[in-house]
């Protein structure tokens, strides 16, 4: 991975972990978790971010995007869920293949491009994993969500949006679960054991990992 993707990759981050919000501070913990690297290469990268003057790190506290690191991020997340859309709805691919292959375009696509694509696409307002497009003006305001984590014993949700993650992406389709669908959270197993999820014909065991990046409507 180039040092230039690894930047937006982490500016991406911190906007989607943010909801969008402009002063919601993300710890790097969270930033490590969600990208599967160490929290010192976290505290390396951020350093360069902060003196590139794409993000505002206050110590103990957590970070947040400046202006220019917020419409770079915003720049790629349009091109990476507008290209996931594109592969998902028009070539038949699985989320996660979408996914993947998005990352692996959605760098090099000039705006241009992504403008054309979004027409063609007739201006589609979620990416497959049901995140919030950004449009040509990089309006973003996405809602902020509960987690499947903090879903009551019992209570019955609707899943609502899986994070941008490949591995989590592969997770949900092999244990068949998908947006829109209903369930219930029958017990938590354990020392910390996964979340047992009925939808009235099969149970699904989703981790504790997993739950903290599966969104549900309230």
């Amino acid at each position: 991975m180039s040092e230039s993707i690894s930047k937006t990759q982490y500016l991406q981050t911190i906007l989607e972990l943010s909801s969008g919000d402009e002063t919601t501070k993300i710890s790097n913990n969270q930033i490590a978790e969600h990208l599967n690297v160490t929290p010192s290469s976290v505290s390396n990268m951020l350093a360069k971010l902060q003196e590139a003057g794409e993000v505002d790190v206050v110590p103990y506290y957590g970070v947040t995007l400046t202006e220019p690191g917020r419409q770079t991020a915003l720049r790629l997340i349009r091109s990476h869920r507008l290209i996931e859309t594109f592969g998902a709805t028009k070539l038949g691919l699985s989320i996660s293949e979408a996914h993947f292959n998005a990352d692996n375009l959605d760098h090099d696509a000039d705006v241009e491009f992504v403008d054309a694509l979004e027409r063609f696409l007739d201006f589609p307002k979620y990416s497959p994993h049901g995140l919030l497009i950004p449009d040509a003006n990089f309006n973003y305001e996405q809602e902020k969500l509960r987690t499947l984590r903090e879903a009551k014993d019992l209570e019955t949700v609707t899943l609502n949006s899986f994070t941008e993650d490949l591995e989590l992406l592969q997770y949900v389709e092999t244990v068949g679960l998908e947006l829109g669908t209903t369930w219930t959270i029958k017990e938590r197993l354990p020392f910390d054991g996964p979340l047992v999820l009925s939808d009235g014909s099969r149970d699904v065991q989703v981790t504790q990992h997993a739950a903290d990046f599966i969104f549900i409507n309230d």
